[in-house]
């Protein structure tokens, strides 16, 4: 019988019929109210939270704002110039051969320009010394030469010279600060700021003193020898320090040069405020300017009387020389940089070194632990049979060596490990007391030990035959054995210890014995039972096995002939034999 629905049943049902009614005209109001604005807010989001999307537009924009930004002012170039250079920097280092191939079409030009110019100056230069060696003028120059201390080449050259422009200077007019300055070759120079300085003040003093016109202005100075000539312009000022007598036809090419320069760097001089670097590009225009010009006549008048084959004599003896002094000098090189790998070497002092009787010789003191310097002579490519060594023998007291030398002297066994540190040797592990005794005698013989320490060294001899006695016939030790087996027990716990901080684990071996009083299979009988007896006691009394071992086994051989009683006594017992394994 179905039942009937209840009142309040009915009422809850239309509320729920009507609040779904409601929230569909809701949302069918919505959409049509906010429906494009929807799909508008959905597309920002999508904007706003896509990577890859943001990575394309800002792609399709980011030359453009950088060219932008770039005409603005210099704060983009400012802001990567640091990102840019790391990258280069780390890039060289990962792989150098991408920038080499790149600059390649460009340094090798200027290289080979540079080396051809290099050449065909020092070529003049030889040229102008081998005509005039053989003469008596030459004599006299060279003479001059001595006497002055300046090189022969250079007396030559100015003996023939007609004038050669040494300096340029390029001065802003405003301010009378230094903008560029170029030198020819080995000209004297002195502070060019100085002498920019000097050369403003000297225009202010003779306008100042004479009342010359404004338009007036200062175009030659003479200094000893030296000439200056002075190109005025509206901006800058071109100052050249001339040697010899000077052509007027000189005049045009520097006021061509001062007008190049207005011409280029007009907006650089008109807001210059300190900064000369802004004018590194002048340089080639000032170094045009470096002219020089010789007097052809007395060049070709260079006497020349000696005969041909004297004059190859003489390159060929000037060559020979060049060549033995490249050689003697390679080889000083290598000696120096030998003797000098030989004073870094511990254990070796070196106290006297160089050449003798046509051999190079080195002395000192060495270690017999250090490396013997022999070997160092094929490191250097220095010959062996070139060099005379002798080496006294010492003992370096630094701590490389004096733990070598306790070592070699102690002879530790493998299970017996030696620390050194600010004089002080220790041993820890554990040894035979004969071992222990020896070495306590020896160490005070090591040089550079000022102190022993041997609380970490075990005497094995107590583990090893401990004289564990055993009664007749039995497998229970004999009475009064107990403080034998607690000390056996802590020698066992200390060498534990030993082994674990050795990074080593422990096998102890037991083999029991037994006299001959009784049958072979008795004897084997309590042997056997004697060893497992105390394995047994050890595995139960040990505080800790994690590296220890304990093996119980049985030996038919005798620990003593029986002659009495007490060698008799002395068979019916138990040894161990210790076995060290590296730990895993």
């Amino acid at each position: 019988m179905m039942a009937e629905p209840r009142s309040q049943d009915v009422l809850e049902e239309g509320v729920h019929l009507d609040a779904a009614s409601d929230d569909a005209e809701m949302a069918e109001l919505r959409s049509l109210l906010l429906g494009p604005a929807e799909g508008q807010i959905a597309e920002i989001h999508e904007r706003l939270t896509d990577p890859h999307r943001q990575l394309t537009e800002v792609s399709t924009v980011l030359p453009d704002a950088i060219a932008v930004r770039t005409r603005q002012d210099d704060e983009l170039a400012n802001a990567l110039g640091p990102t840019v250079t790391t990258a280069i920097e780390r890039s060289v280092r990962k792989n150098p051969q991408p920038l080499v191939d790149a600059i390649f079409p460009v340094i090798g030009p200027a290289i080979r320009r540079a080396i051809s110019v290099a050449l065909s100056g020092m070529v003049q230069s030889l040229n102008q010394s081998m005509a005039y060696s053989f003469s008596v003028q030459g004599l006299k120059w060279r003479i001059e030469a001595w006497r002055t201390g300046k090189p022969f080449a250079e007396v030559v050259m100015l003996h023939t010279l007609l004038f050669r422009v040494e300096q340029v200077f390029l001065i802003h007019r405003e301010t009378g600060l230094l903008l560029q300055h170029v030198v020819a070759g080995s000209a004297a120079v002195q502070d060019a700021d100085m002498v920019s300085g000097m050369l403003t003040a000297i225009q202010d003093f003779v306008h100042d003193s004479f009342n010359s016109p404004a338009e007036e202005q200062l175009e030659t100075l003479e200094v000893g020898e030296l000439t200056v000539w002075i190109e005025q312009g509206p901006l800058a000022i071109l100052a050249a320090v001339i040697r010899g007598t000077a052509p007027q036809e000189l005049r045009p090419v520097f006021q061509e040069t001062l007008e190049t320069i207005h011409l280029q760097f007009r907006t650089a001089l008109q807001d210059f405020s300190g900064d000369a670097s802004e004018f590194d590009g002048a340089r080639p225009l000032l170094e045009d300017c470096l002219q020089t010009q010789v007097d052809q006549d007395k060049q070709a008048a260079a006497p020349n009387r000696f005969p041909r084959s004297l004059i190859v004599i003489a390159s060929i003896i000037l060559l020979a020389l060049l060549v033995w002094g490249f050689f003697a000098w390679r080889d000083s090189r290598r000696w120096n940089a030998y003797v000098e790998r030989v004073r870094r070497e511990p254990g070796v002092v070196v106290t006297d070194a160089g050449t003798r009787d046509g051999k190079y010789f080195i002395d000192g003191l060495r270690d017999p632990l250090a490396r013997d310097p022999q070997a160092f002579l094929a490191e250097a490519n220095v010959d062996p049979k070139t060099v005379v060594t002798r080496f006294e023998p010492f003992q370096a007291m630094s701590p490389e060596f004096v733990l070598p030398r306790a070592r070699r002297l102690l002879e530790p066994p493998p299970t017996v490990n030696l620390k050194f540190d600010n004089g002080v040797l220790e041993a820890e592990g554990f040894a035979s007391l004969e071992w222990i005794t020896e070495m306590r005698r020896t160490v005070r013989f090591v040089p550079g030990v000022t102190q022993f320490k041997d609380e970490n060294l075990l005497a094995v001899d107590r583990i090893v035959n401990p004289s564990l006695l055993f009664e007749l016939d039995k497998t229970e030790p004999a009475p009064g054995q107990e403080e034998k087996f607690k000390q056996l027990m802590a020698d066992i716990e200390r060498l534990q210890k030993l082994a674990e901080s050795m990074n080593k684990n422990a096998r102890l071996e037991i083999t029991g014995h037994a006299d001959g009083s009784g049958s072979e299979e008795r004897n084997a009988e309590l042997s056997r039972g004697r060893a497992e007896k105390i394995a047994s006691e050890l595995n139960a009394r040990l505080p800790s096995k994690n590296n220890l071992t304990i093996v119980a086994a049985a030996s038919k051989e005798k620990l003593r002939a029986e002659l009495t009683e007490a060698d008799r006594a002395a068979n019916r017992s138990v040894t161990f034999k210790i076995i060290l394994t590296d730990a895993r």
